[in-house]
């Protein structure tokens, strides 16, 4: 038996109408993505030969990706990002010359406090400590004023504020309003690898696809600014387990930075450190906006 093809799922009449019935949206884009996406999707039940006890099942999954989804965590972000999609929209999206983009995560909160530009974001919590500083740049190597930063990052214990009722909601994370030169800084503590959630509907998958759950550790941060396009990224400190195989497929060469001794003994004095204490140095670069955002 001849296996189906994406042709003869196109050849269908009701893959034909179902296309054809997107065509008079009043958006332009939109009439041409969803008939791509029926298109598409109508081709894999085909070529699968998807039975209707499968589409139940799948039905289900985004029922129960539903109930899990709230203010705190996105079970639709998490599925995205472990089915490789969240990285193939970076790939495809990202305008050439700037930093690497990498995956949102299902953690990031739109209600992050503004803090001032080189604030302590540990308060006293356990930790290695980590100055995590640098500039926000054009491509060419310009400084951009009125950048702004969004940073989180999970705790020593390896858990976001979402996963950890004993942490404060704001903990370890951070809006900053860089300076005229571009530059900002913070005081963190090094990240950890962690597990994505496991508890719901995306762990099941992959426990039962037999894959890893890990992720490398990493800091979040959220680039803006004013006639640029933002940028949402994320670093990996150097020797991190996991860079090699990250669950989510979020680590890109240039994203990976050095965990660095640092002996500035006025910026030591400012956060009550001891030389030497670790640092991390990195400079985005933003892509100016070519067309309205």
């Amino acid at each position: 038996m001849t296996a189906p093809t994406h042709s003869n799922a196109l050849k269908n009449t009701v893959t034909q109408d179902a296309m054809a019935s997107f065509s008079k949206a009043t958006d332009p884009r939109l009439a041409h993505v969803m008939g791509l996406l029926v298109k598409h999707l109508h081709a894999f039940v085909d070529e699968s030969q998807l039975s209707k006890a499968e589409w139940l099942k799948g039905l289900e999954f985004l029922t129960a990706a539903a109930k899990i989804t709230d203010d705190e965590r996105n079970e639709f972000s998490l599925f995205s990002d472990i089915m490789g999609i969240s990285s193939m929209v970076d790939v495809v999206s990202q305008p050439p010359g700037g930093t690497p983009s990498s995956v949102l995560g299902p953690f990031h909160n739109h209600d992050s406090h503004i803090q001032p530009n080189g604030s302590d974001l540990t308060h006293g919590q356990a930790g290695e400590r980590v100055w995590l500083h640098g500039r926000v740049l054009d491509i060419h190597q310009k400084a951009i004023s009125n950048a702004q930063i969004d940073f989180w990052q999970n705790a020593d214990n390896g858990l976001y504020p979402a996963q950890d009722a004993a942490q404060d909601p704001q903990n370890l994370r951070c809006k900053i309003k860089c300076d005229e030169h571009g530059a900002f800084s913070l005081l963190t503590i090094r990240p950890h690898p962690y597990t994505v959630p496991t508890d719901g509907p995306v762990g099941a998958l992959l426990a039962a696809s037999n894959r890893g759950i890990w992720r490398p550790a990493h800091f979040h941060i959220i680039v803006s600014a004013p006639g640029y396009v933002g940028l949402v990224t994320e670093l990996f400190p150097a020797g991190s387990d996991y860079l090699d195989n990250d669950t989510v497929f979020g680590v890109r060469p240039g994203l990976i930075v050095d965990v660095k001794n640092c002996q500035d003994t006025e910026v030591a004095h400012r956060y009550g450190l001891t030389t030497p204490f670790k640092e991390v140095v990195f400079d985005f670069s933003l892509v100016k906006q070519t067309s309205p955002a």
